[in-house]
């Protein structure tokens, strides 16, 4: 079975933001969503970004978390996080074309030695 590459979607911002609040992440699903035949019931995938591949991530906890700051009141928030286990395989892992970029730099300029 060939591999499926992702590929974004133009006119559509979805992409890399700030820390946001909740509210506005949803509008952001909602708004990818209504770019997918099958709309807000569309599978979810995630990915986190290295600068040059993507690590998909299998199992995904969504959970409420609160930090106790030093200084000022507790700081409460929604965290999605990876959730694998030591062994366990995280997901695939889809090679950028940054990566494909070195790798052919380093073939090209590696020096001969024979």
């Amino acid at each position: 079975m060939a591999e499926v590459l992702p590929a974004a979607v133009p006119d559509v911002k979805t992409g890399a933001v700030d820390q946001e609040s909740v509210r506005e992440f949803i509008q952001r699903l909602t708004d990818a969503a209504d770019n997918l035949p099958g709309g807000l019931d569309s599978p979810v995938e995630l990915a986190i970004c290295d600068g040059r591949d993507l690590q998909f991530i299998d199992r995904v906890d969504v959970s409420v978390w609160t930090t106790v700051p030093e200084n000022g009141p507790l700081q409460s928030y929604v965290l999605i996080r990876p959730h694998d286990h030591d062994g366990s395989s995280r997901g695939p892992r889809t090679r950028g074309a940054a990566a494909d970029a070195d790798e052919e730099l380093r073939w090209l300029t590696k020096g001969d030695d024979d």
